[in-house]
């Protein structure tokens, strides 16, 4: 009886060891890496009480309607006002400037003359902090302000940066080996005849590794042969990648040479098909020097297997929580799942709804060109209604 996806995963898991050491890279070449270690404030931010706006600072006690200040300086954004300040003073200041101490508040230009010398205030009244970005009040000295395990995306290198990291610790990325299959597959660029394919999955699996933070090491395509199988299978196990993944030539047909080519290199393998739709003959096993994934060949079977067993694996070869994000979402129609097998279908989630494309099988790759993840459809001889809460998971790469 095989397993079910939960089983099967956790199966999965059990033969991965983290493999990701760390690397310090210049604040310029980190986007899309993994953090490897907590981003800390170096000072508070902001470093000092800031202006929000262009205006006057003032005592916010002595702002009223029709009051009259005498405008006694200026401060600059990057500049300082080391002044006193006696009644009914004040400064004007630009968006970013720091507030001097003596003042308390900011009146923006527009509830004012706008005036040089002097200036009439045309507001009721003001109070201590209006306008002002406080000291600290965004994080403290010593805070942690980006987490380890964040993927760096440009709002954190501008965090770095503010915090002044200018090389940043990050995961090195699991080193990958795609391999497909098949005397029907011929090469993207190839015109084939009309019993053949071109090879759509290795690129497209090979994309979704690099989406996970993967590097490609190596991407091969097999023809049926049982001794060239064998070879490619022990030369991509000698060392040079952390996992080493397959698309197709994993059942039980008699061309399907990579699970003989598997043993014969000494992978154990720790999952042998999953109760789920599509993907059930999927394979994962365990070799002295890498992860092996087995995924089947029909292009939607391998991208659904990819993201519900290969993400997790990468996650874990990293050495971060290989929880995947689910979330719950109502169905925007009524739905018809599998009654045997736990479904794993490309969807589209979208103002908070999960919608199905139809579909003519794990063959139909085209249907996936708008979806944007994964529905989880349960084991179920009827239908799920139109509103049922299911789980979604985001593709990686979205």
């Amino acid at each position: 009886m095989l397993p079910t996806y939960q089983e099967a995963l956790a199966s999965a898991l059990s033969v991965v060891t983290p493999k990701s050491t760390t690397e310090l890279l210049p604040l310029s070449e980190v986007g899309n890496r993994i953090l490897a270690d907590n981003v800390v404030a170096d000072r508070d931010f902001p470093p000092f009480n800031r202006s929000q706006m262009d205006g006057y600072a003032v005592h916010a006690s002595e702002v009223e309607e029709g009051v009259i200040m005498q405008v006694i300086g200026q401060v600059p954004a990057g500049s300082i006002y080391k002044g006193d300040a006696g009644p009914l003073k004040s400064v004007t200041i630009a968006t970013g400037a720091p507030l001097p101490d003596c003042f308390d508040a900011v009146v923006p230009h527009e509830k004012t003359d706008n005036g040089v010398d002097q200036v009439v205030f045309h507001c009721n009244g003001a109070a201590p902090g209006d306008c002002v970005h406080l000291q600290g009040v965004d994080a403290k000295e010593s805070d942690v302000v980006i987490e380890t395990h964040t993927l760096i995306s440009p709002q954190h290198i501008g965090i770095c940066a503010s915090a002044g990291v200018h090389e940043v610790p990050v995961l090195s990325k699991p080193r990958v080996i795609i391999i497909t299959s098949g005397d029907e597959v011929v090469a993207v660029d190839a015109e084939p005849q009309s019993y053949q394919i071109r090879n759509g999955n290795n690129p497209m699996i090979s994309q979704a590794f690099r989406a996970m933070g993967c590097e490609i090491v190596a991407q091969h395509h097999l023809q049926d042969d049982p001794v060239q199988t064998g070879r490619c299978i022990a030369e991509s196990l000698d060392g040079r990648a952390d996992l080493v993944v397959t698309v197709g030539g994993i059942s039980a047909g008699k061309r399907d040479f990579f699970p003989d080519a598997f043993s014969k290199s000494g992978v154990e393998l720790a999952v042998k098909g999953a109760k789920i739709q599509p993907g059930k003959p999927v394979i994962v096993g365990k070799h002295a020097n890498a992860v092996v994934v087995g995924l089947p060949g029909n292009p939607v079977s391998a991208l659904s297997c990819c993201c519900i067993f290969g993400w997790p694996i990468v996650r874990a070869l990293f050495g971060m929580t290989t929880k995947l994000p689910w979330q719950i979402a109502p169905l925007a129609q009524d739905v018809k799942p599998n009654p045997k097998r736990r479904s794993f279908r490309p969807c589209i989630l979208a103002d908070g709804k999960i919608t199905l494309p139809s579909w003519q099988g794990s063959g139909d790759l085209s249907h996936t060109s708008a979806t944007n993840g994964l529905v989880q459809l349960p084991e179920l001889d009827g239908v799920l209604e139109q509103g049922t809460a299911v789980s979604c998971l985001a593709f990686p790469w979205v």
